[in-house]
């Protein structure tokens, strides 16, 4: 966070509601991405989501504290899921009461469709929340190794090529268990011993060292079996 939004944000806290508006306005896109992320689906101001997001958002800015050990950045995005983790189990307890209230009375019938999809949706709060509760771990095991989640979109490479290289690299990495126990034990890429097995040069692994170790850590840990079936690597083929 740069001098400019700290003291944004200490003004915010303090009560100076042009600086909140300020504050609220430069983080939008911040926002919507999150929301978009923690959803798995694009967020709109349309969405209940968003509004849902911007309150998560308006509580960080009275609640953040930089003695807590976060970025401001990560504290809001904590939040927001949280608020929207909060939001898919009451929607799920709803479906689940109305289910409960349904009797049979000649004048009301439920087709078999809108079972259905009560149901697939009920499904998908489910999922949803799983999902949210995963991207918590991962996200926490992340921050052992210096990497914001919000920051792995800005270390994504802009080239398809490039990213299906390290795609590549990182499922071949999980393929050997002392290179793993290597990364897991001392939290560091092991550049030099990944040399050897790969096509490309030191440059481009240090590079984009942070967005290896997020890929490694998919590929490589049961415990994120959900996150690597959220996301589609199709294009890289095997």
């Amino acid at each position: 966070m740069n001098d400019s939004v700290k003291d944004i944000l200490l003004k915010s806290q303090q009560g100076d509601v042009e600086s909140r508006e300020l504050l609220i306005s430069k983080y939008k896109n911040f926002i919507l991405q999150a929301a978009s992320n923690i959803c798995k689906r694009k967020i709109t101001w349309d969405d209940d989501e968003a509004s849902i997001s911007l309150i998560a958002f308006n509580e960080a800015i009275d609640r953040y504290n930089e003695h807590y050990g976060k970025s401001f950045n990560n504290y809001a995005f904590m939040l927001i899921r949280s608020r929207l983790i909060d939001e898919f189990r009451r929607e799920r307890k709803k479906i689940e009461m109305e289910s409960l209230s349904l009797d049979d009375n000649a004048d009301f019938a439920l087709s078999a469709v809108e079972v259905a999809s009560a149901v697939a949706a009920h499904k998908l709060d489910e999922s949803a929340t799983e999902l949210a509760s995963e991207l918590n771990r991962f996200d926490k095991t992340l921050q052992e190794y210096g990497i914001d989640l919000i920051e792995l979109e800005e270390c994504c490479p802009d080239h398809r090529d490039t990213r299906i290289k390290l795609i590549r690299i990182a499922k071949r990495f999980s393929a050997y268990p002392a290179l793993l126990e290597q990364l897991f034990r001392n939290k560091r890429l092991p550049i030099k011993e990944m040399l050897p097995h790969v096509e490309v040069s030191r440059k481009t692994l240090e590079r984009n060292r942070k967005y290896l170790i997020a890929l490694i850590l998919i590929f490589g840990s049961e415990e994120f079996v959900g996150i690597r079936n959220a996301i589609s690597f199709a294009e890289i083929g095997e």
